[in-house]
């Protein structure tokens, strides 16, 4: 399996792109409104390894690929990421996932930061192929676009852009088929949910091996190619 990415600048450009550690197993599974995993599932997530003090570290992670630009140019703010991509057709399985996003923040070390992002949920069950897009903005848990159209080879193109730190819209649209949806979305109300508001200092492109009733089989995509643009 390959992930290429390439990366175009609107009005921020920073250089240096890292495999991405956003959050932890545990708290992404439940952010995404999953099960809680077991204690001793939770207990087995290893450490990030290798982030350097550079301005461009690499973090090793066992169920993340992707890039994160972790900070924009001093006294500026990221406020839009869009990511494009092929959707891939998953090899023959019984059961295998893989999950494919973009988002605004999400790398705070503090955990005390929003997470706007949107993505595609590919999944193989007994060789049939699911495909769901869905929205989140963390710490609420996620929900599927209703009635959206997609199969394997089409072209999707997801944008965010945020408005202030605490409301933004996420436009996605199907370039194969020509399907576009819209979803205006505002910080969850705190409390009961705690610091919900974004920084606007990390977009990501990240594919995932998530988590869904313990860490699911990563499917086999094949190779996939995004183009990701900023503002």
């Amino acid at each position: 399996m390959k992930l290429s990415l390439a990366a175009t600048a609107g009005f921020l450009l920073a250089s240096g792109y890292v495999l991405a550690y956003p959050s932890t197993f545990a708290e992404r599974s439940l952010r995404r409104g999953r099960p809680a995993l077991p204690v001793d599932v939770a207990a087995q997530e290893p450490t990030p390894a290798g982030l350097a003090a550079d301005a461009n570290p690499t973090v090793m992670s066992g169920n993340w690929a992707g890039v994160v630009l972790p900070s924009p140019p001093t006294g500026q703010n990221f406020t839009g990421v869009s990511g494009t991509f092929n959707v891939p057709s998953l090899a023959n399985s019984s059961y295998a996932a893989a999950c494919a996003w973009i988002g605004i923040d999400g790398w705070s070390t503090s955990r005390t930061e929003g997470l706007f992002q949107a993505g595609v949920n590919f999944w193989t069950e007994d060789d049939k192929l699911t495909y769901d897009a869905w929205y989140e903005w963390v710490p609420d848990t996620s929900y599927n676009f209703t009635d959206f159209g997609i199969s394997a080879g089409d072209v999707l193109t997801f944008r965010l852009f945020t408005l202030s730190d605490s409301a933004g819209t996420i436009y996605l649209e199907n370039e194969s088929t020509g399907q576009v949806v819209t979803k205006d979305l505002s910080a969850p109300p705190s409390p009961p949910f705690t610091d919900p508001q974004l920084s606007l200092q990390s977009p990501e492109w990240i594919m995932e091996d998530f988590f869904w009733y313990g860490q699911v089989p990563l499917a086999d995509f094949g190779s996939i190619v995004s183009r990701m643009r900023l503002r």
